[in-house]
Formats: structure tokens, sequence, C-alpha cells
């Protein structure tokens, strides 16, 4: 399985999976956990930000907002800022993960200009060495992570801490949840359900996951890295949902909190909650067809190689990869038009390669992140069970001001031809955007208590 066909697939395994995981009693038993491990909000929102880690091989996004959403509902925190949380840590740190596939897309993509350009090194290295210049990625995560800890909300967001804090309602009144919150077995809800109910699933999703990809990679001929790069990495991920719902789904039956006919019904349940993040999903596909139909990328393409000024290619590159990934809602496409023109760009004039590399990733990530029509936006909204369209409004501030932080850095980069310079800039500009944006939100919203 490939392509968009294979992306419905997954998310329909991903509906069943997660009923089953809830109904075989798995989130029952980590809600027990954290409820006697995790005693603040902090310690709720941090446990969501250090778990997508555990997710190295996709995007988060899909599963992390779901496992945790108990333990945030406890703790009275917007379902907003649940999905915040996990779209910061999805498709930005899986750009970052050479065993993900937008990691290993991005690193085909850099070994094809490399061998066309003559540019000596390995690709493996190089893919190593831009991490730092992907600012988006980085400064993405980290942003979130300084938000979780120091409570420096802005914007909407920061009204629906408001709103959480005085009314005790995670979703705002007028909020449609992408999917509903289904009720709850009563079977487990006075017994203390052990953690194995919850880890064996996830581990047998891992193994699965691993498996298929050493036998679709061909680890026997290729070796464990080749495995990566050559795998079928969706169809793994894909088996992998596919064998938890069913091991979960044993799980709930052994222990008696299920018999084979509700777990039957269960799995059905759960793939007709998915069916209108389906329904978004082609739509948003749809958009971005007639977007290309139009040219626009075409357009956007000559518009640059007409104009490029060598010293503003880096920040150049990054607005156009912003542009195309928000009217596309696809981080894909934009490193499929702009990695190929970003490294020969700047082999030809000599700004720094990594510089521009970076530049291009983070244009796409952008776009992925915060497009209403990107399919890790919507995930992200499925998954922490929120309205799509107070997600879009609510992360907006976040990944614009960390843009133009960005953008600021690319441009001061190439200008002084200080590759570091990026990384400096973009960082002192961050700090000081989102504390005057927090400053803002308090005169306007009114100052949180102390106990948030």
């Amino acid at each position: 399985i490939a392509g968009n066909p294979s992306i419905l697939l997954f998310i329909t395994f991903i509906g069943g999976f997660i009923e089953m995981f809830k109904a075989s009693s798995a989130t029952r038993a980590l809600e027990q956990y954290a409820m006697k491990n995790i005693d603040s909000r902090k310690k709720a929102l941090t446990l969501t930000w250090v778990s997508s880690f555990g997710f190295l091989y996709t995007e988060p996004s899909a599963i992390v907002g779901f496992i945790v959403r108990p333990i945030t509902d406890k703790f009275k925190i917007p379902r907003v800022k649940l999905a915040y949380i996990t779209d910061s840590m999805g498709c930005t740190l899986a750009s970052i993960s050479p065993i993900s596939p937008h990691g290993s897309f991005i690193l085909g993509l850099i070994a094809i200009q490399m061998a066309e350009l003559g540019i000596p090194g390995d690709p493996w290295e190089y893919f190593f060495r831009l991490i730092p210049f992907n600012l988006y990625a980085i400064l993405s995560m980290l942003t979130s992570l300084y938000v979780i800890r120091t409570d420096l909300d802005i914007g909407p967001m920061y009204e629906a801490e408001v709103r959480a804090a005085t009314t005790g309602e995670e979703i705002g009144p007028d909020d449609k949840p992408m999917i509903s919150d289904t009720e709850e077995n009563d079977s487990f809800k006075d017994k203390d359900v052990p953690m194995k109910n919850f880890f064996i699933p996830l581990l047998s999703m891992i193994v699965a996951i691993f498996l298929v990809i050493f036998w679709s990679g061909d680890i026997g001929s290729n070796g464990f890295i080749g495995a990566f790069q050559n795998a079928n990495v969706m169809l793994a991920i894909t088996i992998g949902v596919l064998t938890a719902t069913i091991i979960a789904g044993i799980i709930g039956i052994v222990s008696k909190f299920l018999d084979f006919n509700t777990a039957s019904d269960t799995l059905m349940k759960g793939y007709s909650q998915i069916m209108m993040v389906l329904v978004i999903l082609v739509l948003a596909w749809s958009i971005g067809s007639v977007t290309k139909a139009m040219g626009l990328q075409e357009f956007l393409i000559n518009f640059i190689e007409r104009f490029q000024l060598a010293k503003i290619v880096p920040a150049f590159i990054f607005l156009i990869g912003c542009l195309i990934a928000f009217a596309t809602g696809s981080s894909w496409g934009v490193f499929a038009i702009m990695i190929p023109i970003a490294i020969p760009v700047a082999h030809s004039t000599g700004i720094d390669l990594l510089l521009t590399t970076g530049a291009a990733i983070s244009g796409g990530l952008f776009g992925d992140h915060c497009s209403p029509i990107s399919d890790t936006t919507i995930m992200a909204s499925a998954s922490a069970a929120c309205d799509h369209f107070e997600h879009v409004k609510t992360q907006l501030p976040y990944a614009l001001t960390i843009a133009i932080a960005i953008f600021i850095g690319y441009l001061v980069a190439g200008l002084l031809n200080m590759p570091i310079a990026s990384i400096i800039v973009a960082v002192v500009i961050l700090s000081i955007e989102l504390k005057l944006l927090n400053k803002y939100a308090k005169n306007k919203y009114g100052v949180l208590s102390d106990s948030k």
C-alpha cells in the first residue's frame, strides 16, 4: 500500500485501535497509574511531550493525544492545548527521525541531489548535520515544551486556558469535536487494572512494525540502515496498529472486560467514528489538487528562480515553502519541490548547503503543522477529540510567531553568510515575541490563578 489510500487505511485502523484500546481497559490502566504518580497539569502535559519520542517511526499526533487524553482531562486541560502539543511533536519530530517516512523521504531527496551535483560526502551525514538548521522542527518542539513548563500561552490558547480554569470545561460550548467521547466500560470502573494491559498492545505494535520493516526492507541484503531506507514504512505502521488492536481485544476478552461480540461491536464503532476524518482528508486532498492544477507551485518556482538574490535565498526559500505548504497542506510536496531547488541554488551560489536545505524543510513543516487541510493537523484534532478549526485557530499564533523568528534568522544568516546566526537570532526573537504576546493576552483575557 502506498500514497493517499494507505493513509486512509491507516487512519481507519487507528479508529478501531482507539476504541479497542479503551474498551479493553488499557487506557484505564494508564489513567490509574498516572493518577497515583502525576499530580499536576504540568506533569500531565510533559508526559504528553515526552511520550511523542516513543513514536519516532511515525507521526505521534495520531496516537499520543488519544493515549494521554484521559489524564489531561482529569486536570481540566483544554483539548486544543493537547492537540497543540501533539501536533507540535508530529511532522516536526518525524522530519528529524531517519526511521520515519518523513525522514526517509528527505534523505532520499538529499541523496539524489548530492549524486547529481557531485557533492562529496555521505547523505546520512548530511541529514544529521542539517538537523540544527531545520529550525521549524527544533523551535516548534522546544516552544511547546517551554509553553508547558512556563504557562506562556498566547492568543486564543490563553483564552481557552481561562475558560478551562473558570468553568472546568475542556472544550468550548460551541465546539464540535472531530470524534465523540465514548462511554467508559463499567466492568473495570472500580477495579485496579494492571499496567501490562496498557504496555502489551503497544509493545506488540512496535514489534510488528519493526518486523515488517525488516521484511519489506530485506534486512538480510540491505543491512539494518538499508532496511529502513527500502522498507514500506506505511505498510509496517498499518500492520503494527492492526496487530495492537487484535492484541488489545484479546487482553480485554481474557481479562473478562469484553466478550467476543462486544469486541466486534467495539471495532466497528471505532471504524465508524473515524469516518468524518476520512471525509475531511479526501476533501483536503482535493483542495490541494486544485491548487496544483492552478499552477501555483510552478508560478512560485519561476518567481524564485527569476528574482533570487544569493544572500536572501535561505529566507526566500523558507517563505515560498511556507506558502505552498499552507495552501496544499502537504510538507512532502514542498520537500519534493524545494529541496531539488534549494541544494543546486546553494551549491552554485556559495550559500551554505545545510542552511538552505534546512530552510526548505522548515517551510514545508510550517504548512504541515498549521494548515487546516493538513493530514497531520486533522489527525491531531481527532486524536485530542477537539474542534478542528478551534485547534487551527489556537495553534496558528504559535506557528506564525515561530515562522517570523525563523524567517528573520535565515535572512540574517544569509546576509552575514554565517549559518549559526540563524539559530541565535531566531531563538532571541522568538523569546521576545512570546513574552510580549503573553503579556498582551494577560491584559486582554485576565491573569490566570496560580493554581494553573
